[in-house]
């Protein structure tokens, strides 16, 4: 065989292996490509289809907590609203809720006499002229005693002398009766024994002994102690300001 044809075989050869080897070697880089393109592509997928769930959960939740929010507030508003009435019930009959007390809502009408404003007439009909009956401040506390007189339906208030009714004095409740209102503004309490342990700033109820009162109503707080020879006398802030109320709950002891 001529030479040279076998010289042109061999090189013709070696190109075609050069060649295929090429494009073996180029198959495999475009492989591998394709292959770090497809895997960064899925990664970038399931990475935004991941975080659009989470975005999506995080809508929901968020709208989750704003309704739950949404509600709380309204809860909150109505158990506010609830609380003050209850709290503005309570200021209203400051009582023990033990018993089950009926008020009647009076009006004062005019003075007995011009010169005494602890002496009034008010509107409401009192049915016994053998009873005495209990007057409480709208904020719960005593103020002073009704009763019929000559046919009037008259009210005694703290500051008068003929209101009378029976207390009890601090921790031992020591028993007293309210006996008016001094020019000092201090409430007098006479015929408390003497053997009783009274202290400044003891609190003052009514004890209900009498059947005027009910039991508890707040009346004073204790600001002076006077030892007789038999029995004490105290001088007490009252918590009510009687004489500048119009209207007063009238409290029946037999109803």
């Amino acid at each position: 065989m001529n030479k040279k044809i076998i010289f042109f075989l061999i090189i013709i050869s070696l190109a075609l292996g050069y060649y295929f080897n090429i494009e073996r070697d180029i198959k495999n880089k475009v492989n591998q490509l394709s292959n770090s393109i497809s895997s960064i592509f899925l990664t970038n997928v399931i990475t935004i289809e991941s975080t659009m769930n989470k975005y999506f959960n995080q809508i929901k939740q968020i709208d989750k907590l704003k309704k739950i929010n949404e509600d709380s507030e309204n809860y909150k508003l109505l158990y506010n609203i609830k609380d003050k009435e209850n709290q503005e019930l309570q200021k209203l009959l400051n009582i023990d809720y033990k018993y089950d007390y009926k008020f009647e809502k009076i009006k004062v009408l005019s003075y007995i006499k011009l010169n005494d404003n602890s002496k009034v007439k008010i509107d409401y009909p009192l049915e016994d002229k053998n009873k005495i009956y209990a007057l409480l401040t709208y904020d719960g506390f005593s103020a002073g005693i009704a009763l019929k007189n000559e046919n009037q339906n008259i009210a005694y208030l703290n500051n008068n002398d003929r209101c009378n009714y029976t207390i009890f004095i601090g921790n031992n409740n020591a028993p007293g009766i309210t006996s008016g209102i001094k020019s000092s503004g201090y409430l007098s309490i006479k015929h408390i024994p003497l053997w009783k342990d009274i202290k400044i700033d003891d609190e003052i109820i009514t004890s209900g002994m009498d059947k005027i009162f009910p039991y508890g109503i707040k009346v004073g707080i204790v600001k002076e102690i006077i030892k007789g020879e038999t029995t004490q006398e105290v001088m007490a802030m009252p918590y009510s300001k009687v004489l500048s109320e119009r209207y007063f709950y009238l409290y029946d002891a037999s109803k």
